[in-house]
């Protein structure tokens, strides 16, 4: 079974590249619901709205802490306290690692599901390419070590075992957090989508970021600088006259489907 942070790290690091594979995306987005797609679905991959250079990362995200900084110890002092997870927040934790979306359904009030809501889940993988490019960018900007690297955990989301930590580790794609990003992103998305789910979908973002120190995969300062990174990439967004629209298409296929309706059988959104 291939480890999901390693997954998700090549996924980010390569995106749209020959070396992921195809589906690869699509999976960790849309979660089970992945599972009903055919081929065709699993390997498009829309692009997103921002050209590479659209966000100044370096004004963004701020260095990550120094090692043995007091911002540096108080992390590592909360990662060891989120290795003592009960059992129920160590599962949540195992399931907010393997997907995205499906992750906010109960606090957005809709399954995900591409065949019930595609004019919001493509939305979403568009947006979602947005921040694994910019996540990505900023991870060569800031190779700091994972966890894992720096410390012999007791287990690590995605691992039988968790791995031996490196012997003297400079370099790696903790900060920031990917997949934290994902989940930020796709709940500020969600909020233009359904103001009134606002207060639900935050909470629930943030204890999703929570989730990868949980995992043993991510410091706290790193969800934070996910935070950052996926508001000001939200922020861009909303400039954008095309995410506008499809902004636009979304609520009413939103509006329409809590209402009974179908969305195949809603007008063309331009």
């Amino acid at each position: 079974m291939k480890n999901s942070w390693f997954a998700l790290t090549l996924i980010a690091l390569t995106l749209a590249s020959a070396h992921a594979a195809p589906g690869d995306r699509a999976r960790l987005l849309e979660g089970a619901a992945a599972a009903k797609l055919s081929p065709a679905e699993l390997a498009d991959e829309p692009a997103g709205y921002l050209a590479p250079s659209a966000l100044d990362l370096a004004s963004i995200v701020s260095p990550p802490p120094a090692p043995g900084s007091a911002q540096d110890l108080a992390d590592v002092a909360a990662l060891k306290q989120a290795m003592h997870a009960a059992p129920a927040r160590w599962a949540r934790a195992l399931a907010d690692d393997a997907s995205v979306y499906d992750r906010f359904e109960k606090e957005f009030g809709l399954t995900f599901d591409r065949r019930h809501l595609p004019r919001l889940i493509r939305l979403l993988n568009r947006v979602s390419a947005d921040a694994l490019a910019a996540g990505a960018e900023a991870k060569k900007l800031f190779p700091r070590p994972r966890p894992f690297q720096r410390f012999a955990l007791a287990r690590v989301c995605g691992q039988a075992a968790a791995p031996k930590p490196d012997a003297n580790p400079t370099t790696g794609t903790s900060y920031p957090s990917g997949h934290a990003a994902l989940g930020w992103a796709t709940v500020l998305v969600l909020i233009e989508i359904a103001p009134s789910r606002a207060q639900q979908l935050l909470l629930r973002a943030e204890d999703y970021g929570e989730s990868r120190v949980v995992c043993g995969v991510h410091f706290p300062s790193d969800i934070e600088a996910s935070r950052k990174l996926a508001g000001a990439l939200v922020d861009r967004l909303l400039t954008v006259p095309e995410f506008r629209r499809d902004v636009a298409c979304a609520k009413t296929e939103h509006r329409a489907v809590l209402a009974g309706e179908k969305s195949e059988d809603l007008a063309a959104c331009y």
